[in-house]
Formats: structure tokens, C-alpha cells, sequence
């Protein structure tokens, strides 16, 4: 009896970490470039652009990791913003777009945890409403971005 419970047990567990949902990585190289240069993880502006990630379901992630690092302005006259992030969804049947900037030079983890929060001041997004998500930059920027992960729930 002992041994029914254990092989049960184990395989129970199979069954959940069959059914977790892995953290998704996405390589720079796998989005499309809009008005900017792609070297290797190196991303180059000289108007304004977005690294655009592949249309896919976003239902089963909580957030978006991704670093940057490396940043240059090739201009005096450009900003010290660093890059955004862009998330585009519907809400009542409307297209809503909202970003986040990223400023400071050196090496910045940028997390987006705001996947179906619901606390007061934070943008709460259904994840399954998501219909394009980009990183921004201005004009006559340089950053290198890495590590481009899309958290899944646990």
C-alpha cells in the first residue's frame, strides 16, 4: 500500500511541473526592427524606433525582464532617456497604449510586473489583451539589449 501511495505522490507531481508554465526567452534577433539598426544585441537610433517582439499570446506571462546596458548618445543633443517600454492592448474594445521610460546609464535591470495588478496608481493589464509590445528609443541613441524574458506565472 505504502509503495501505491508513493508512485502516486510522484506522479502527481509529474503532472504539475508538466502542466508550470516556463519563463519564455526572447532573442533580439527574433523581433522585428522598426526605424533602427540591429548589431547582434546592439540597438542604433538615429530617428525614433522600436524593437518590436513577435505577436504571440502573452495570457500565460506576469511581466517582462529584459537589461540594458552600454548606452551612448551619438548626439550632444540627445535625451538621457535610455529606452521604453510599449505594451498595446484593449480595454472595453479600445486600443490603449501606455509605456514606461527608462533613464540612468549603466547596466539597468528593467522589470514590468504589472500584469493583472490591481493596486491603486499601477497599470493593470489582462495579458491576454496585449496585442503588440515594444522597446522605444529616441533619436540618436545607442544601447545594447539583453535577456529579454517573459515571466511566467507561477
Amino acid at each position: 500500500m505504502k509503495k501505491y501511495l508513493v508512485a502516486a505522490f510522484v506522479a502527481l507531481l509529474g503532472v504539475f511541473n508538466a502542466t508550470a508554465q516556463e519563463n519564455k526567452t526572447i532573442e533580439v534577433f527574433e523581433c522585428e526592427a522598426n526605424k533602427l539598426t540591429v548589431e547582434g544585441s546592439t540597438l542604433i537610433c538615429t530617428g525614433f524606433g522600436h524593437l518590436v517582439f513577435p505577436k504571440m499570446d502573452y495570457s500565460n506571462y506576469t511581466g517582462i525582464n529584459f537589461e540594458a546596458a552600454n548606452f551612448e548618445k551619438l548626439d550632444e543633443k540627445a535625451t538621457s532617456a535610455v529606452c521604453s517600454l510599449k505594451i498595446e492592448y484593449t480595454k472595453n474594445g479600445e486600443t490603449v497604449k501606455t509605456s514606461m521610460g527608462f533613464y540612468r546609464t549603466g547596466k539597468k535591470k528593467i522589470e514590468f510586473k504589472s500584469f493583472k495588478d490591481e493596486k491603486q496608481g499601477v497599470i493593470s493589464i489582462d495579458p491576454s489583451t496585449i496585442t503588440k509590445v515594444s522597446i522605444g528609443m529616441g533619436k540618436n541613441k545607442k544601447v545594447d539589449i539583453n535577456n529579454i524574458v517573459l515571466v511566467a506565472k507561477k
